[in-house]
């Protein structure tokens, strides 16, 4: 019996002792990934500390060329051009980078959103005809560069529609990492696979920019069928009022002509009635003229009848005057005798 127990118990601490190294062996992996996340974690911090002072060394090292004339092939503070103007301001802070735009625009990582930018950052832009172009972002959507001649080193807002149209993207270089720029830039430029990449944006950025232009010429379109309904709905609207005012055009019209027709059948009453009562006029009026015709008529002939009546009497008086004095006459003879 007391074999047995003992036995037992050194069972119970065999199981035990196993379960706990077998507890350690599983917790030990995941304390180790949590110290190489940890540490990871620490010297990106440091890094990243290291980054941002050297960004500020570099980004105050670029603003103090501000104003400094743009000249072809220059790297100096006597004139500069654009990749000249990069690679002396990141001299300052211990990098060497190519010396064309072309080639400053496929080194470090590429970074395509301006959200995911920080002050430091290459920027790069390409055009059609007049080809690459860089630049230092400084933040807040602006950069520094020396843009073309009988210009100088300034600061311009990506928002600018000329590089808005021809940007790429920006390249993010480890300041302290010690890389082989030139030579990174050389094997991508070999291999085209960078500068293809970089053409495939632009070309995206080109169909993007077509997709807004016909995008706004179809509002616009869509705004010019919008004022065309307008019209034709005012057009509708005036037609309509039109009508209405010609109807009550019309009815104006339709109750002049039947008040003309009222003043006519007035006026034709009027004139019957003047018309009556001048024919009696008339009538009287002939009468009396008439009537007093025949009063002068009577009155002329009893004149010319007493006007007979006196020559006749003038006549006879003449004639026995006449008489008498051919009586006397032949008195006077016959005495004289």
């Amino acid at each position: 019996m007391g074999k047995c127990l003992k036995l037992g118990v050194l069972l119970t601490a065999c199981v035990l002792a196993f379960g706990c190294a077998a507890r350690q062996q599983q917790n030990s992996p995941q304390d180790e990934t949590l110290r190489v996340e940890r540490f990871r974690r620490s010297y990106e911090a440091a890094f990243d500390n290291k980054q941002q002072e050297a960004s500020q060394q570099l980004i105050s090292k670029a603003r103090s060329a501000l104003g400094t004339p743009y000249v072809s092939g220059g790297s100096s503070p006597g004139g500069f051009d654009c990749s000249g103007f990069v690679c002396w301001a990141y001299k300052s802070v211990g990098v060497s980078l190519p010396r064309t735009a072309r080639e400053q625009s496929v080194v470090g990582k590429r970074i395509t959103r301006v959200e995911d930018m920080r002050a430091g950052d290459i920027v790069a832009f390409r055009h059609p005809r007049r080809g690459y172009h860089t630049g230092i972002y400084v933040g807040d959507g602006k950069f520094i560069h020396s843009p073309r001649r009988r210009s100088t080193v300034r600061i311009t807002s990506l928002d600018d529609p000329y590089f808005s149209g021809t940007f790429l993207g920006a390249r993010r270089v480890k300041i302290e990492a010690g890389e082989n720029l030139v030579a990174q830039a050389e094997s991508r430029l070999n291999d085209f696979t960078e500068e293809r990449a970089v053409r495939d944006l632009s070309t995206a950025r080109k169909a993007k920019g077509k997709s807004k232009v016909s995008a706004k010429s179809s509002r616009k379109q869509g705004k010019v069928v919008q004022v065309a309904s307008n019209e034709r709905t005012s057009k509708q609207r005036v037609e309509k009022s039109s009508a209405k005012s010609a109807k009550s055009s019309s009815k104006v019209s339709k109750s002049a002509k039947s008040a003309d027709v009222r003043a006519e059948k007035r006026g034709k009453t009027v004139a019957q009635s003047t018309g009556k009562t001048t024919a009696k006029s008339a009538k009287s009026a002939k009468k009396e003229a008439a009537a007093r015709g025949g009063r002068v008529a009577k009155e002329a002939s009893k004149a010319s009848a007493t006007e007979k009546k006196s020559s006749a009497v003038r006549k006879g008086a003449s004639k026995s005057d006449a008489g008498k004095t051919s009586k006397t006459a032949v008195k006077k003879r016959g005495g004289n005798s």
